[in-house]
This record gives C-alpha cells, sequence and structure tokens, in this order.
C-alpha cells in the first residue's frame, strides 16, 4: 500500500499557470480530504448520487481525518453513472478533490 498521503495544501501548493497533471492519481494512491469535502461527502451527496457511494467505499478513517485510497476506474464508473463525468455534482471546482477526479477519472468505455 501506497504510504503516502496526499492533501489539498500538498497539491495545491504545486500549481502552475498551465499543467495540473500532479493531481492525476494513480490506483492505490491515497488522498485526506479536507474538512469542506468530507461535509460534501457525508451532509449533501451521501445516499443521492453512486459517487458518494464509491467514495465512502473506499475511504478509511483515520486519526487525520477521511483518506481515500484511488479506484480510478470505479471513480470513472460512479462519475458515468451519475451523468457528471469527469466532475462530481455539487463540488467546488476549486477543490483538490474535484481536479483529482478530473485528471483521474477513467472513463469506463476508455479503460
Amino acid at each position: 500500500m501506497n504510504k503516502q498521503i496526499h492533501t489539498s495544501q500538498s497539491l495545491k501548493a504545486q500549481d502552475g499557470e498551465f499543467e495540473n497533471f500532479h493531481y492525476t492519481l494513480e490506483d492505490g494512491e491515497r488522498y485526506l480530504l479536507t474538512d469542506g469535502e468530507a461535509d460534501w461527502l457525508f451532509n449533501w451527496v451521501r445516499g443521492k448520487y453512486v459517487i458518494a457511494d464509491h467514495l465512502i467505499e473506499n475511504i478509511e478513517k483515520t486519526d487525520q481525518g477521511y483518506v481515500y485510497t484511488m479506484d480510478t476506474l470505479g471513480l470513472g464508473e460512479a462519475l458515468t453513472s451519475d451523468q457528471c463525468f469527469p466532475k462530481a455534482v455539487m463540488l467546488s471546482d476549486d477543490s483538490a478533490l474535484q481536479a483529482i477526479m478530473f485528471y483521474s477519472a477513467c472513463e469506463p468505455i476508455e479503460c
């Protein structure tokens, strides 16, 4: 298992003017949700959208918070099921989690 846990702060610190490919996470890489992303997940989309089910199934509660383990195909399938590929419904475009979805999700027909 990949020990490194990406954070919103660590990813956004790498933002450049043109390329944001550092948001592309591979299967097994991990990301610590921000408080706002966790609030979005558990209080706004849980039970309403497939993306919530996918994230919850791949989240581990740690001392640091909620850590998502990347599953690129599962992520793509969930976003496609919600008819929002490659972005999650009701999640700010400014969030690192939305950028991760945009750059990392594998569209099922392409995988």
